[in-house]
C-alpha cells in the first residue's frame, strides 16, 4: 500500500490552467528530496518527499500558485508512472486526506471507492493510459508496450509515424500549425504524424493518425526511411490523397491551423525555423524523394 498525504492544499489559491501531463522530476540528492518541475522550463514548482519504508507517504508540498487540485492529482499520476510502483505495490494507492473536490478528480482518473479510501487500481489504470509499440535496434517490434510518459529502456524505441500527406488534385502538401498550448514546439508547422498503438500495424498507424489529425481519407502510402532518434523511431511516408483544399479537419487541442504548400514552398518552410527542429533534421534528409 501507499499512504498519501498531500499537504499545503490553499482552496482559495487556484489557478485555471492545470498543466496535464506536463510534469518532470528531478532528484536532489543534496536534500533528499525530488523537484517537480514544467517540462518546458527548469523552474521548481514544488517537491515530493518520501517519508517510511513500508507504507510509504508521498508529500507535495507546491508553491502557492500551483496549489491547484488537478495540478497535484496529475502530480501523483506523473510521479506514480516515473517511478514504476506499479510493479512495486501491485498497483495499489491508499490515499487521505483528500478534499472533495480532490476526490471528484481522482474518481475520473482510475480510481475506486472501497473501504471509506481511495484506492487506483492496476487494471483501470492500464486501460486509460495511452500504450504505444516499442522496438528493438533491429526494427523488430516487442511483446510490451511503452505506457505513454514511461522512461523507455536502453536499446529500445517508441514508434513514431511520420506521414506527409499529398493532395493528387493540385500535387501540394499539407502542413498544420500545432496549437499554441502545446508543450513542445507550441506554434510550429509541421506534418502529420504521432505514435504507433501498441500491437497496431504501422499502415494502419499512418492512416489512422491521418485522419484524426486532418480528417483525409489516405488513397495509397509510400515508404520513405526510417530514422532513430534518442528513444523513438520514426517511420516515414508519403500518403495520397485527392480532396478539395478546405476538406481539412483539424484536430481540436493539436493543430490550430493548415496550408497546402507546392514542393518548392515545402522546402523553404524545412530551411526556416519555423518547424519543430528534430522534424526538421529528418524530413530534409528524404524532402527530395517526395
Amino acid at each position: 500500500m501507499i499512504h498519501l498525504v498531500i499537504i499545503g492544499m490553499k482552496l482559495n489559491k487556484l489557478i485555471e490552467e492545470v498543466y496535464s501531463s506536463r510534469m518532470k522530476f528531478r532528484i536532489n540528492i543534496k536534500e533528499d528530496k525530488i523537484d517537480v518541475l514544467l517540462r518546458n522550463n527548469d523552474n521548481v514548482i514544488g517537491y515530493i518527499k518520501e517519508i517510511e519504508k513500508d507504507d510509504i507517504i508521498l508529500e507535495f508540498d507546491l508553491d502557492d500558485k500551483y496549489h491547484n487540485i488537478g495540478l497535484q492529482t496529475e502530480i501523483l499520476r506523473e510521479y506514480l508512472r516515473y517511478k514504476y510502483l506499479w510493479e512495486k505495490y501491485d498497483g495499489i494507492i491508499k490515499c487521505y486526506p483528500l478534499s472533495n473536490k480532490t476526490i471528484n478528480v481522482l474518481k475520473k482518473r482510475y480510481f475506486i471507492f472501497k473501504n471509506d479510501y481511495y484506492y487506483i487500481d492496476k487494471n483501470i489504470y492500464f486501460s486509460h493510459v495511452e500504450k504505444l509499440s516499442l522496438f528493438d535496434d533491429n526494427l523488430n517490434r516487442l511483446p510490451y508496450p511503452n505506457l505513454r510518459g514511461e522512461k523507455i529502456k536502453e536499446g529500445t524505441y517508441a514508434g513514431i509515424v511520420d506521414v506527409i500527406i499529398k493532395n493528387e488534385k493540385n500535387n501540394k502538401y499539407l502542413t498544420t500549425r500545432r496549437d499554441l498550448n502545446k508543450v513542445t514546439s507550441p506554434g510550429l508547422w509541421e506534418i502529420t504524424g504521432g505514435g504507433i498503438d501498441y500491437e497496431e500495424e504501422i499502415e494502419h498507424a499512418i492512416i489512422r493518425e491521418s485522419f484524426e489529425e486532418t480528417g483525409l481519407k489516405i488513397l495509397n502510402y509510400y515508404y520513405l526511411d526510417t530514422f532513430k532518434i534518442d528513444d523513438l523511431v520514426y517511420f516515414t511516408y508519403l500518403a495520397l490523397v485527392s480532396c478539395n483544399d478546405d476538406d481539412v479537419i483539424l484536430q481540436k487541442g493539436e493543430t490550430i491551423d493548415y496550408k497546402w504548400r507546392n514542393k518548392d514552398e515545402l522546402i523553404e518552410l524545412y530551411q526556416s525555423d519555423l518547424v519543430p527542429p528534430k522534424q526538421k533534421i529528418r524530413i530534409n534528409k528524404i524532402i527530395n524523394k517526395i
